[in-house]
Parts: structure tokens; sequence; C-alpha cells
């Protein structure tokens, strides 16, 4: 017999606008819901599995140096080292020509993949820093909240070749002294490779730098297992919880709620372009890569063997020429643009679908969610056409331009085909999957700003001192006596453990703002001690019977205790 409560709900339809959970404040995450000991811990965890991340990026290094050199024109290279093998000085005379210098290209080799390797871990603290104050309680997912911490690991790691490769198509524009004369065939044909060189070294780092292997927690592909097959029933729906938390930004949004014109807000508009651009590294980079290497490799090709005869390297005129860049990059920012409001669009050509709508709750299956809601189903598919109708008109619009300003040739024709026959629908593919997960980011914003998922850990890293350490801090001891308080039972002896342990955090509950734990903060900032030990005081624990008679006894043994810092100062 199935329990209970894995048998599925019954739909839901006409919910109300989720509520906002409050912020909680990260000072006061008790010990035993953080991960780390403290940052410092995780930057030498890090450390210890740096080896492998470094091996990938020194190879990487030397895939970028390799196309850095051979970048000028790849085919005149490759001719030069097939008649080398006649002629071994002519090699020499083409690296000449293409302005290098063997002695330069022997210190290049030698030192830039390893010198660059270690600048990227360098970037270690910055890596932990980056992680350190994440909640996984804010994450949908446990999958999620891991695949971010590897995610934002990599990112680090990564800023050195990323800031490269983008640096260095500028400062040939720039007029930059350098091999590269300007930006030709054969540059553009060693661009499109290193993009795909830094794609598949990021799968590469991120598959390596895992929170499972970074924090030492369990991975979730054994939680999902544990929550599926596990034989404990208490212990599989435990995991369950930890596995996926129930999304509350339910679709379509309540009409009349600032989230259903979420789309078309600054901060919605921003979300929506971010997260299809994100989505087209997966779905449109790797396929216009290839396509740039194809084509462009070809036209170096053909530039080359043009100028064969001179012994020389003719680069030959730029394939991006001004009057194509003049028209692009402004129609390039309008279609962004477009772009961004394409799920606010897509929302609205939806609203007929409300009423078709027979449970509005969140499943992780697309399939499901698709069966039982066709508002969200028509506008995700709405968004991937929107998407690939504004690159087929920017086609259009950009090949009229070029022929009006006479620069149309051979090679605008191919790309505008490729445009309309690859990018297009790739595009409006990635646009697709990228609303089938984000389009309640879009509307309502981060899944953490109304779910709490139920896992044991609140933060990652502790921002100043170490976990230990801050469980001596008073705020936070004060922090774990009022949830105690507030859990059903008897923890008297937990609460009386607790004031013991360092300084009495509980005051009189007859006194005007007594349970705020930020009182002993403000005395302290106006130059004021609280007095623990005097009679009547609202700070000091009701003495017995007997520790009153002895104090009044003995006040010989009585320490007058300072009531402001400057008086504890003068003692």
């Amino acid at each position: 017999m199935t329990p209970a409560r894995d048998q599925p709900l019954a739909p839901l339809t006409n919910l109300p606008p989720p509520p906002q959970l409050p912020p909680e404040d990260p000072s006061l995450v008790l010990p035993a819901e953080i991960i780390a000991e403290s940052r410092r811990t995780i930057t030498r965890g890090l450390l210890r599995i740096a080896w492998a991340p470094a091996l990938i990026l020194i190879a990487l290094w030397y895939v970028l140096l390799v196309l850095y050199v051979a970048g000028g024109s790849p085919t005149y290279w490759g001719l030069g080292a097939l008649a080398s093998l006649a002629e071994p000085t002519l090699l020499r005379t083409i690296m000449y020509q293409l302005g290098f210098t063997s002695s330069g290209l022997w210190m290049a080799f030698l030192l830039l993949p390893v010198g660059a390797t270690v600048l990227s871990l360098l970037l270690l603290p910055l890596a932990t820093a980056a992680i350190a104050g994440m909640n996984p309680r804010r994450h949908l997912s446990e999958a999620g909240f891991q695949r971010e911490v590897a995610t934002r690991i990599t990112a680090v790691l990564m800023i050195p070749p990323l800031l490269t490769v983008a640096a260095l198509p500028i400062t040939v524009l720039l007029g930059v002294p350098q091999p590269w004369s300007g930006i030709g065939a054969g540059p553009l044909t060693a661009l499109a490779l290193a993009v795909v060189a830094l794609q598949l070294t990021w799968v590469s780092i991120r598959g390596w730098v895992t929170a499972p292997r970074v924090l030492g927690i369990q991975s979730a592909a054994a939680l999902e297992t544990t929550a599926r097959l596990d034989r404990d029933l208490d212990k599989r729906h435990a995991a369950a919880l930890k596995v996926l938390a129930q999304d509350r930004r339910h679709l379509p949004p309540t009409p009349g709620t600032p989230q259903a014109a979420g789309a078309l807000t600054p901060r919605g508009a921003t979300t929506a372009l971010a997260l299809i651009l994100r989505s087209s590294l997966t779905w449109v980079v790797p396929a216009l890569m290839g396509l740039a290497w194809i084509v462009f490799g070809i036209t170096d090709i053909v530039v080359t063997f043009s100028g064969i005869s001179d012994l020389e390297l003719n680069p030959g005129p730029s394939p991006l020429r001004w009057q194509a860049l003049a028209a692009g990059l402004p129609l390039l920012g309008l279609s962004l643009l477009a772009i961004a409001m394409t799920p606010a669009l897509a929302g609205l050509l939806s609203n007929g679908m409300r009423s078709q709508v027979t449970d509005q709750r969140t499943y992780p299956s697309w399939a499901h969610r698709a069966r039982v809601n066709p508002w969200e189903q028509r506008v995700v598919n709405l968004t991937g056409w929107l998407n690939a109708l504004i690159v087929l008109g920017a086609t259009v619009v950009l090949g009229l331009a070029l022929v009006l300003l006479d620069a149309v040739n051979g090679l605008a024709w191919v790309w505008m085909t490729l445009n309309v026959l690859v990018i297009a629908p790739l595009l409006g593919l990635a646009a697709a999957a990228a609303m089938r997960t984000g389009l309640r980011d879009v509307l309502y914003g981060p899944a953490g700003r109304y779910m709490r998922r139920d896992t044991e850990f609140a933060l990652v890293a502790p921002d100043i001192g170490t976990r230990t350490e801050r469980a001596e801090d008073p705020a936070v001891r004060a922090e774990m006596r009022r949830r105690l308080q507030e859990q059903d039972g008897d923890h008297s002896l937990e609460i009386f453990d607790l004031d013991t342990a360092g300084d009495r955090l509980w005051v009189d509950d007859s006194m005007p703002g007594a349970r705020e734990t930020q009182i002993r903060a403000v005395d302290i900032a106006r130059g004021q001690l609280p007095d623990f030990g005097a009679d009547d005081s609202p700070f000091a624990a009701p003495a017995h019977a007997g520790a009153r008679r002895e104090r009044h006894e003995a006040p010989s043994r009585q320490h007058d205790i300072p009531g402001s810092v400057a008086d504890l100062r003068e003692a």
C-alpha cells in the first residue's frame, strides 16, 4: 500500500499569489547549519584538488597559444610545414614573415601556460568568497545548488583565459603591435576554435570541482537514489524533501498582481535575456563556432592560394567590413532588446489559455507540466518562435542594409543563409529550453523568495571567523534559545545548558523590548555595559533564595560592575 504522503495531490487551480518569505540574517545561522568550518577550510580543500584544473588550464593555454601563432594564416602555416620537410629553413622564414621569433616562441611556450595557470590558482580565495554566502535552502533542488557551486568556482578559474580571448580582437582593432595585423579569415578561424576550446575546458573543470568534492557533502545523485529506493520510508521521505522543494511560483500568475506583469519590468526582461543567452551557450554557440571554422577556414585557403606565388602572407581584406559593423551592431542591440521582451509578448498572446489550465502546481517533469498547464506550454513555444522570427527579421534587414551600402559579397550571403537555416531555429530551441526552467524566474524572481527547501544546511561558510567561534557568539546563542522556545516540548535543560555555556542571554520577559537580541549591541554602542550582577537587573538570571541571602550577608566579597566603557577603562 502506498503511504499517504507518497500519493499524488489533487490538482490545484485559482491559487492566490505566493507570499514572499522574509530574508534570513546570515550572521545568525546556527553552527550546525553551516557546511564548512571556515572559508579558509574551503580554500585549502580547493588547493588540494586544484591539480586537475591546473593540468586542464595548462592544456588550454597551450591550445590558445598554438591558435594564436597559427591564427595569422593557418593554411600558410600548414603549407610551410609541408614544404619544410624538403627545405627546413623555409619554416623559419615563414615564422619571421608572420612576425614571430624563435626565442619569443620558446619563452612563450615555456612560461605563458604555467604563469597563466598560476594566476588562475591565485584566484581560488575569490572562488571561496563566491560560494561561501550561498544558502542551500534558497535553491529549489539539491542538484541545482550543487551545480551552482561548481559553476561559480569554474567561472573564477576561467577568468584569465576568458578575458584573454575577449581582449585579443579588441587589441587588434585598436592597432596594438602584434603578429596579427588585422581580423582576417585566419584570425577568425582561430577565434572560433578558441571559443570551442574554452567551452570544453569549462565543462571539464566544472565536472571536477563538484560540490561533494569541494564541500564534502552527499551528492545529489546519491540523495535522489535514497529518495527513490531506500527501504526506510521515513528516510526516503526526508531525502525526497532535500532533493526537490515544492515551487510556490504557480503559473499563470494571479491577474492583477505584480508577478503578472513581471516580464515587462527591467528585472524580468534582463532575467529573460540572461537565461536565453545562457541556453544559447549550449544550443547555438557550438554550432555557430563550427560553421565559423568551416566558412572562415575555406576563405583562408582561398586567400592563401591566391597569393602563394609571392611566398608571402597576404591576409587579404577582412571579412568584417566597416559597413557590416555599422549596420550590424545597432541591429544586434535592437535584436537583444526584442529577445528580452519575447516572454512578455508570449504571455500576452497566451491569455486565452488560462481557462484550460487544470493544475497550477509545478511538477519536475516538463511533459507533466505541459499536459496540465497549456498556458505555460503556449508561452514556452511562442517564446521560441518569436526568437526565431527575430533572427530572421534581423537577417533580412541586415541584408537590405548591406545591399543599399553596396557592401554585400559572397561571404555575407553565406552567413545570411546560415542564419536563416541554422542559427534562427537553434536560437528558437534555446529560448524554449530556457523558458521551460526559467519562466518562473522571469515572472516572479528567484525561487528562494517564496520557499525554503527542507535541508539541514543554511550556509556554506561563515563570513567571519570559524563555525566553532560562531557557537560562542552571544547573538547566535540567543537565536538558538529563541528557536528552542518556539519548538514543542520541554527544552528547559537545553536552554539551561545554553545559558550556562557563557554569558546569560535571557532577560526578564516583563521588561519592554527584553526579547530583542540587539539590546546588548545597542547599549555597548552607546558606551553602556549591561549590569549582569546587580540586584533587580533585567539582564540577570533570577537567583534562588540561598544565593540572595549569601549576597546580602557577604557584601565585602561583591565587586562593583562598571556602568560604562569609560568606567571600565578607569578601573
